[in-house]
């Protein structure tokens, strides 16, 4: 289960950020989980203020999402305290979370529905 464990908000897009972490029992794919800003359910024009994982990576019990604001490269590192910490960025070019007032949700997906492919019979 992804949570948010902290917010960065800045008007500088280099410092920050939204932490989250897998707090479940379970190792949990990024890809297709959301950090959207309540205020974006409410007004429309509040659009920057939601990411959609693209990241295809698997966030073991306990480890760290680093959702930088500023553009960057996704990477793991490990802090000294000996945590791993997955870096990915929303790729922004100005800050998003320091405009925002209200709750921030993260939403993961709940099914995947996939077109079955036609199976070729071998004869």
């Amino acid at each position: 289960m992804i949570r948010i464990v902290g917010v960065q908000k800045s008007p500088n897009i280099g410092q920050e950020f939204v932490l989250l972490q897998n707090q479940g029992s379970m190792r949990v794919s990024l890809r297709g989980h959301a950090v959207v800003a309540d205020t974006v359910l409410t007004d429309p024009n509040a659009s920057p203020a939601i990411h959609l994982f693209s990241d295809d990576e698997f966030i073991f019990p306990g480890q760290y999402v680093l959702l930088r604001t500023c553009p960057g490269g996704a990477h793991w590192t490990m802090t000294s305290e000996g945590h791993r910490v997955f870096h990915t960025s929303m790729g922004r070019l100005g800050p998003v979370w320091d405009k925002v007032s209200g709750p921030i949700h993260v939403l993961a997906p709940q099914h995947t529905y996939c077109e079955r492919t036609a199976e070729v019979l071998a004869v």
